[in-house]
């Protein structure tokens, strides 16, 4: 039995979590993609994140500075934000904090593809949120 198979941490408990770690980074907005993605009934808002700083990652070993990481934010109903982030631009600064979903597990999307990026899930309530111009999307 792996480690991270006995490892229990607070966010698991949520009905989202996909028992990852835990990743809170701030970077630079590297690609906002055009359109949101339905995925499992849900709307989701793609853009890629290269990682300046780690503020938190529990449960997680990775050293994740410079890595860039395909950020998904469910939008559009009572499970994630109400709506979209507005007026997120490429050369940005911004910070989120959800799951860690690392390359190895992470499968393709439309947007995240060639190659798979690491990702990171769950950056809404009750487990994750953005910081981004200022707002706090939660």
């Amino acid at each position: 039995m792996s480690i991270r198979a006995t490892l229990i941490l607070p966010h698991h408990r949520y009905v989202y979590s996909l028992g990852a770690p835990l990743a809170c980074v701030q970077g630079t907005i590297g690609k906002v993609f055009d359109s949101p993605e339905n995925h499992h009934g849900a709307n989701h808002q793609h853009f890629v994140i290269k990682v300046d700083k780690v503020l938190k990652f529990e449960g997680g070993t990775q050293n994740l500075v410079g890595t860039e990481l395909f950020v998904a934010v469910r939008f559009g109903d009572s499970e994630g934000l109400a709506q979209e982030i507005p007026g997120l631009q490429a050369g940005q600064p911004i910070e989120a904090q959800g799951e860690y979903i690392s390359e190895a597990s992470a499968y393709p999307t439309a947007d995240n593809s060639n190659p798979v990026l690491p990702v990171l899930h769950f950056t809404h309530h009750a487990v994750g949120y953005v910081k981004y111009g200022g707002e706090y999307y939660s």
